[in-house]
């Protein structure tokens, strides 16, 4: 007969290894999340209107993450950072998740993207560098649901507008 000591160590064991396959799959698949804003419509102005982004898990993996976020900097000035909750994913599927604008001078911040929405769209009326828009997104999550896992990528504004307009692989 097996040893009641033995069964415990088993089933630790195979919870330990659960445990972590389930983690570093989601450490995986989530790399493959796609975000995008809704109706294609992303300008830097919608930003502080718009209350959600597009998710789409393309992978045969589930996928989860604590926090989607991107932070629009200007000649080295923090504009502001979009924020949104958890997300959590079945394989080839999408959602909605919801978020928030913050910025330490709403007013400031207005006025800048306005001004680089009509430089976008071939408006002069300012003197805005728009290859000085650099745009840092972070993509955060866990990895043992207490070990922090933080994905971060880094656009120019023009790349950033094409990748979040653009339709993803969940809309196709």
């Amino acid at each position: 007969m097996v040893d009641k000591h033995t069964i415990i160590v088993m089933i630790s064991i195979i919870v330990i290894t659960g445990s972590l396959g389930y983690s570093s799959i989601n450490a995986i698949s989530s790399r493959n999340l796609e975000f995008s804003w809704p109706g294609k419509s992303f300008n830097f102005l919608s930003v502080i209107t718009d209350k959600t982004v597009n998710v789409c898990n393309p992978s045969i993996l589930p996928a989860s993450f604590y926090k989607y976020s991107f932070t629009i900097i200007y000649e080295e000035n923090d504009l502001g950072t979009f924020s949104t909750g958890r997300g959590t994913f079945a394989p080839n599927s999408d959602g909605v998740v919801f978020g928030k604008f913050d910025s330490p001078d709403n007013r400031m911040t207005g006025l800048f993207f306005s001004f680089f929405d009509t430089e976008q769209g071939g408006i002069d009326v300012s003197r805005v560098n728009l290859d000085a828009i650099k745009v840092t997104t972070k993509l955060e999550s866990t990895v043992l649901w207490v070990v922090p896992y933080v994905i971060v990528h880094d656009y120019s504004g023009t790349e950033f507008i094409n990748l979040i307009n653009k339709p993803t692989s969940c809309a196709k």
